[in-house]
């Protein structure tokens, strides 16, 4: 085997650091943090990754069972983080507050704390949501509206594309259909998947508009043919529901041609 320079001289631990670093930048990246955090883990070797960990990460293990849950420490109750917030106004303790508050489903309670916590950072991408979130569970839908399109602009990709999809369903909430489908048209365009495509098929349906709603699914078809990889296997599940859309488009067109004549 020919000899690698350094490869050999490496402590293991440089290889634990490498792939605790690239798992925390999945992670940031899949849960939508602000982006000073990928420099913080990039550039603050080796602090920076473990910071993320401890104030990110090991809250999905908390309220798991056995080892290593059982080593973390345990979540805070609603009444510890209201006296928290209390003791101690901080955007991080108002921002996990307004959070387990949206959880819990007490919005109108939430509201304040996210409001607090976007007065200091008016771009945080969790309390942006959170407060969208707020508005619509209080019946004011066309509220989430701007929270929403400030959060994609910064980061469309944020949770997979989770904001995205709620501004879509919050504007066709607030009765404004086609703002719903100008914000699908978009989000098709910036993520192309098959899923995507159903869904602005499937608003296009909805707004009268065949013609460009079976040209969305049938396109959206004849892409998933030559995909390969992952690609293909995550839009493997949308392919029977891409078809069912360009059923109820051709059933459309003869249900009109039907009545025309």
């Amino acid at each position: 085997m020919p000899y690698i320079p350094y490869l050999f001289e490496w402590s293991p631990l440089y290889f634990v650091q490498a792939a605790l670093t690239i798992w925390m930048l999945v992670d940031a990246n899949r849960r939508g943090v602000d982006y000073y955090w990928f420099l913080i883990i990039l550039a603050f070797q080796p602090l920076g990754p473990w910071v993320y960990f401890f104030l990110y990460k090991v809250k999905d293990f908390r309220g798991g069972r056995g080892w290593p849950a059982g080593l973390l420490q345990r979540r805070a109750s609603l009444e510890e983080l209201r006296h928290r917030a209390e003791r101690l106004p901080t955007a991080a303790n108002r921002l996990e507050l307004g959070e387990r508050l949206v959880e819990t489903g007490m919005f109108a309670e939430a509201v304040p704390h996210l409001e607090a916590v976007l007065a200091r950072e008016p771009q945080h991408c969790q309390a942006l949501f959170a407060l969208a979130e707020s508005h619509r569970g209080l019946g004011r839908p066309e509220q989430a509206v701007p929270l929403l399109q400030t959060l994609v602009a910064r980061h469309p990709g944020w949770r997979d594309y989770h904001a995205y999809h709620r501004l879509i369903e919050v504007r066709d909430e607030a009765g404004d259909k086609l703002g719903a489908v100008a914000s699908c048209r978009e989000l098709a365009r910036v993520a192309p998947s098959l899923e995507h495509k159903c869904l602005l098929s499937e608003l296009l349906l909805e707004t009268g508009e065949r013609t460009e709603a079976k040209k969305v699914v049938e396109q959206g078809l004849e892409d998933y043919r030559y995909l390969t990889g992952l690609s293909r296997r995550r839009d493997r599940r949308w392919v029977g529901k891409a078809k069912q859309l360009r059923k109820q488009c051709q059933e459309s067109f003869a249900a009109a041609k039907k009545q025309a004549s």
